[in-house]
């Protein structure tokens, strides 16, 4: 293996989730630093925006959509606009969800609201980036689509809902993985332990995030909450054809929280 393999220069990529603080917007960056073009994807303009300013003030080249992904024809525009504005794509990072409910009791997970909507972004926002993207991916002969996936689907962690929208992205891994192999387009999937992002620490609840979260890091053996770097890091080497030969694994990122 040498850095050239981790060079992304020529390639575009699309991430969706990239506006907040968070995964997404982490491995638009690096991608970009390594670099890719970039096409940031979600509902919020004015972070993505944001968002594709500071990537272009690094020296990069960045784009955006607006897109709500539970919505399959919104998830089609996107990939299309990706196409028409830097005029292919090779890498597609999946990285847009959300939590959902906080379940109290047994009858909040069985709350249907909470239950379309979790499962909207978080399976139906994959599925169709997938159903749109893939073909687009194949035709440079080194596609690659990384999940961002969670711990919750290996464990009862979060949500029922949340649960079971993980344990099925981890489901699509390997089944894609196997389908799209011979187009030459790799899945993988990066599975962040408990990682500080818009998701467990939001803005202006810093006294919360120090009683709740930021104690778990004492049951992490390393001994630490994860950065947003630790994870996209792994989604660079997902991306890039360092990982050639990879296709269809989870790559745990946490710590060894699992353990």
């Amino acid at each position: 293996m040498t850095l050239a393999q981790f060079n992304l220069k020529g390639r575009v990529a699309l991430v969706t989730g990239a506006s907040s603080r968070g995964i997404g917007n982490g491995s638009a960056k690096i991608l970009a630093e390594a670099g890719a073009k970039v096409f940031l994807v979600a509902r919020r303009e004015e972070k993505l925006k944001a968002a594709a300013s500071e990537i272009e003030a690094m020296g990069g080249e960045a784009g955006y959509a607006v897109a709500d992904v539970s919505d399959e024809m919104q998830c089609k525009a996107a990939v299309e606009a990706c196409v028409r504005k830097f005029g292919g794509l090779d890498v597609m990072v999946l990285a847009s969800g959300i939590n959902g409910l906080n379940e109290r009791n047994l009858e909040d997970a069985f709350d249907i609201e909470n239950y379309r909507k979790v499962l909207g972004v978080n399976m139906d926002g994959v599925y169709f980036m997938m159903k749109y993207g893939y073909a687009e991916c194949a035709k440079g002969g080194h596609g690659s689509i990384v999940l961002v996936n969670s711990l919750a689907g290996f464990h009862a962690a979060g949500s029922a809902a949340y649960a079971a929208s993980k344990g099925a992205v981890r489901a699509w891994t390997s089944n894609f993985a196997k389908k799209l192999a011979p187009m030459n387009v790799r899945v993988n999937a990066v599975i962040p332990g408990l990682v500080d992002t818009d998701m467990t620490h939001p803005e202006g609840m810093d006294d919360l995030f120090e009683k709740y979260v930021a104690p778990a890091a004492a049951k992490i053996p390393l001994g630490r909450l994860g950065k947003i770097d630790d994870i996209a890091n792994g989604v660079l080497y997902l991306a890039s054809d360092a990982s050639e030969w990879v296709t269809g694994h989870s790559i745990l990122i946490d710590g060894g929280e699992l353990v």
